[in-house]
């Protein structure tokens, strides 16, 4: 069984039209998403009861196929946001598996309410999902980094916790200037067959290794641990590349793509996501919790487009 304690997040939305003019038993869907070899997708059902009707907002989970192993389960928390009125559905943990029911119930809205919640007409619904914890997960290797072909090839083995990395020393300095100077200088690891990386994520590092090797690794749930290793790492291929997914096809929000602009220094990206700001209100969507997320140069740059002509 696969164990990862690190967090992972993801947001899912959608905006369910003419709400209170589709009374029906049948559940309307939002399109279907893939998370961490998991498929998501929203839904709402409205019934009648005595005074009127309620509304339910569930989240469907399924296994992907990508998923090798039959048994798997997953601790998430779930903030609920919508437009005009949040919810007291605060992280609001739930424990999902294989075997439970395969529908998260999220919000209950009564008819008697649902008008604050809508905006002409429609149901603006935002769920930030947080993964504290998964386990029996196996997604596929799109690389192999410990078979007998890449012991072969490779003159160093990185070790990251439990798992052997057999890579080549020039091509990982080609590409990244901390393992050109952990190679090449005075370091004792140089002379070492076998060096450790401590506080690594194993998922990260591999996904990492795959886009230096060329494969297509990156998508909207890789992107943000491939930028933090290339970060850390220097390097700037695996940076770039992973800037041009997030420019070119990444459906993430723009403020997602924003927070990771500035946070990796990725200018290209965040003037993007700058040039395509229209309204206080979305210029006002990408303020961090934290004010110290932003450098003063950024608050700047934000203030100047607030206050710009639209």
């Amino acid at each position: 069984m696969v164990e990862n304690g690190e967090e992972k997040k993801f947001v899912i939305k959608h905006v369910f039209e003419n709400i209170s003019q589709r009374i029906t038993s049948n559940v309307v869907y939002g399109n279907e998403e893939e998370h961490y070899g998991i498929l998501w997708k929203l839904g709402i059902l409205s019934w009648r009861i005595l005074q009127g009707y309620n509304h339910f907002i569930g989240l469907e989970f399924r296994k992907s196929e990508v998923v090798e192993e039959s048994e798997w389960s997953m601790e998430i928390e779930v903030d609920s946001i919508f437009y005009k009125e949040s919810t007291n559905n605060i992280n609001k943990t739930h424990f999902i598996s294989g075997t439970s029911n395969a529908v998260i119930g999220l919000v209950y809205i009564h008819d008697s309410i649902l008008e604050k919640y809508l905006f002409n007409g429609n149901l603006e619904a935002e769920f930030h999902v947080e993964i504290k914890k998964m386990t029996g997960f196996k997604l596929p290797k799109l690389r192999i980094f410990d078979d007998d072909v890449a012991k072969k090839f490779s003159d160093v083995c990185l070790m990251a916790g439990n798992q052997k990395f057999y890579v080549n020393k020039m091509f990982m300095a080609s590409h990244s200037s901390y393992f050109e100077s952990l190679f090449s200088g005075n370091f004792s690891e140089s002379q070492k067959s076998i060096i450790e990386l401590k506080d690594i994520d194993l998922e990260d590092f591999q996904k990492f290794l795959e886009v230096l090797y060329g494969e297509p690794a990156i998508d909207n749930d890789t992107v943000e641990g491939i930028l933090k290793l290339a970060d850390m790492y220097d390097a700037r291929t695996a940076s770039k590349r992973c800037e041009k997914f997030l420019f070119e096809k990444s459906k993430n929000s723009i403020k997602i793509k924003f927070t990771l602009a500035v946070r990796y220094k990725l200018d290209a990206l965040k003037e993007k996501c700058l040039s395509e700001l229209k309204t206080t209100a979305e210029i006002r969507e990408l303020v961090p919790e934290k004010a110290d997320d932003f450098d003063p140069f950024v608050w700047k740059e934000l203030f100047l487009k607030a206050t710009s002509p639209q």
